[in-house]
């Protein structure tokens, strides 16, 4: 028995919501199953119009909440140089002064560098090597200590197939050759998680549009 489902709108707006995202997602899907062809457009200029209109008014809410009231209603005077750095960025439309916009964008891009290697250098880089380098416990299943090998050999391998300040010949080349192999399974890998995922997404959607029919429950 199915419990803790959604009812099938029965307001006018519900109704027609429902029915919009079907027709909007058929559009989407006429691509694949055709050439591109005017539905398609219309519904892609539809998600590309609302995406737009959805982000100017969250950034524009996230400014006032961020900027302008800290610095009309709390007197923090500093919120003006980030103010002035964004409406800097706008002078990109004008030509005569398009250097101008080059200095904000330059210190978006330097902070925004700077915060990720922050936060990616701990989780990324240094707990990956110490989960490489740290041996299983003492009573794990045998395949925790394959898996510890295989991790390990496969990183020494594609390690020594990028390393390109040398020819890759001798008794390196078989190690190289390993590393392809390496990195084509985890490509292959990589891609078949994809596959599934997009067989999720046209599963959720087909499970959408039996909804909206009133094939199964919402």
């Amino acid at each position: 028995m199915i419990t803790n489902v959604a009812a099938y709108p029965t307001d006018i707006l519900g109704i027609t919501g429902l029915w919009a995202g079907l027709l909007l997602m058929l559009f989407i899907y006429s691509y694949p199953l055709w050439k591109e062809n005017p539905l398609y457009r219309f519904a892609e200029h539809t998600f590309v119009a609302l995406a737009m209109a959805i982000a100017i008014g969250v950034n524009l809410d996230a400014l006032n909440k961020v900027a302008f009231y800290p610095l009309v209603s709390e007197g923090a005077l500093l919120m003006i140089i980030p103010i002035i750095l964004g409406l800097m960025i706008y002078l990109l439309l004008v030509p005569q002064y398009r250097w101008i916009s080059r200095y904000p964008v330059a210190i978006l891009v330097g902070s925004s560098i700077g915060l990720g290697m922050a936060g990616q250098l701990l989780p990324n880089i240094v707990s990956q090597i110490i989960n490489t380098i740290t041996p299983p416990k003492v009573g794990v299943a045998a395949f925790d200590w394959f898996n510890f090998v295989y991790i390990a050999i496969g990183l020494i391998c594609v390690t020594m197939y990028f390393l390109l300040t040398y020819e890759h010949t001798g008794p390196v080349k078989p190690v190289t050759q390993f590393g392809r192999y390496f990195i084509m399974l985890a490509l292959g890998a990589y891609f078949g998680n994809t596959v599934l995922f997009r067989f999720s997404m046209l599963a959720s959607r087909a499970q959408f549009l039996l909804q909206v029919l009133k094939i199964i429950p919402m």
